[in-house]
C-alpha cells in the first residue's frame, strides 16, 4: 500500500469521474464496467464532484461502490448548477444523442462543459451540498472533500474551509482539501493548516505549479494531479493524448511528491494501459541503478 499524506492506496492512480453519467460519458452499463475495470486493476481512488453530470457521477459511484471501505472517494462542493437537475434531463438526453452522431456537436458540448459555473461559498450552501453528496454516494462519510475552485480571497477569509472543518468534526468528512485553478489560490490553501489535500491542474509541459508542489511536500499536504493529459482540450479533441499518455503516467506516478495522478478516461483500454504504464514505471524505479544502466 502507498501512503502519501493521510490515505493509503495500492496504486498512485485515480479514476477521474467527471464524465460518468454525463452527455459525453458512457451510459450506466458502460460506467459500471469502467469502475469494475478500475477496481480489477488496483485503482481504489475515485474523484468526483457534486456538479459532475448534474449529480449523476456521484449517484453512479454510490450504486456501484456502496459503502465498501476499501476505496477512497474524493468529492467537491462549491459550484452550483443554475438550472435544477430535473429540468436539465430532457436537454441532456437530446445533447447525448446529438453528441453521439456529430463530432461538431460533441465539441460544442465539450466547450459548454468547460465554461465556469456559479460558485457559492456560504456555510448553508456548503453544508447542504455535503449532505446531498453523502446521500448520492450512499455513504456516512466521504474520505476527502474539496472546495471546488475557490479564489484566493475566499480561502484567505477562511469561512468556507471552516464549514468543511465542522463537517469533519461531525464525522461526515475525512480529509479537508481544496481543488484550485491557479497558483495564488493554491498558496492561499496551503496557508490554512486545516487543508490537508490540494488538487491542482498539471497540464503537459507546464511548470507553474512546481513551487506549489514543493511547498506542499514540505508541509505534508497531499497533491492530487488532474488534467494531466490536457483536460478539456483532450476531451474536445483539440489534442490527442494517446501518443504521450503512457509516458506521462509513468513520469507522474513515480513522483513521490504527488499522492495521486487522475486518469480522466471513459475508455477501459486506455485505463488498463495507464495502469500498465504506472506498474512498469514503479518496477523500474525499484531496480538497482546498475541494472538500469
Amino acid at each position: 500500500m502507498i501512503s502519501r499524506s493521510g490515505f493509503a492506496l495500492s496504486l498512485p492512480l485515480g479514476l477521474g469521474c467527471s464524465r460518468l453519467g454525463s452527455v459525453l460519458g458512457p451510459g450506466e452499463d458502460g460506467a459500471r464496467a469502467l469502475i469494475a475495470t478500475a477496481l480489477d486493476h488496483g485503482i481504489t481512488f475515485f474523484d468526483t464532484a457534486t456538479i459532475y453530470a448534474q449529480g449523476d457521477s456521484e449517484r453512479l459511484l454510490g450504486r456501484v461502490l456502496g459503502k465498501r471501505r476499501d476505496c477512497v472517494i474524493c468529492s467537491k462542493v462549491g459550484q452550483h448548477l443554475p438550472v435544477p437537475g430535473p429540468a436539465l434531463l430532457p436537454i441532456k438526453r437530446l445533447a447525448r444523442i446529438a453528441a453521439a452522431r456529430s463530432p461538431v456537436a460533441r465539441r460544442a458540448v465539450a466547450r459548454a462543459r468547460a465554461q465556469p459555473l456559479p460558485r457559492i461559498w456560504t456555510a448553508s450552501f456548503l453544508s447542504e451540498a455535503v449532505e446531498a453528496s453523502l446521500r448520492r454516494l450512499d455513504r456516512e462519510q466521504v474520505e476527502i472533500m474539496l472546495l471546488h475552485g475557490p479564489p484566493a480571497s475566499v480561502l484567505a477569509e477562511g469561512m468556507a474551509v471552516g464549514t468543511l472543518e465542522a463537517a469533519h468534526r461531525s464525522g461526515k468528512i475525512g480529509l479537508i482539501g481544496v481543488s484550485v485553478d491557479d497558483v495564488p489560490a493554491a498558496f492561499a490553501a496551503l496557508a490554512d493548516e486545516r487543508v490537508r489535500v490540494l488538487q491542482i491542474p498539471l497540464l503537459p509541459g507546464e511548470i507553474e505549479f512546481e513551487p506549489v508542489i514543493e511547498r506542499a511536500r514540505r508541509e505534508g499536504v497531499a497533491i492530487i494531479a488532474r488534467e494531466v493529459f490536457g483536460g478539456p482540450r483532450a476531451i474536445s479533441g483539440e489534442i490527442q493524448p494517446e501518443g504521450f499518455a503512457a509516458s506521462r503516467v509513468a513520469e507522474l506516478t513515480t513522483r513521490v511528491d504527488l499522492a495521486v495522478t487522475l486518469v480522466g478516461t471513459t475508455n477501459e483500454r486506455h485505463l488498463r494501459e495507464a495502469v500498465a504504464a504506472a506498474l512498469c514505471a514503479g518496477e523500474d524505479s525499484l531496480r538497482p541503478a546498475r541494472a538500469r544502466a
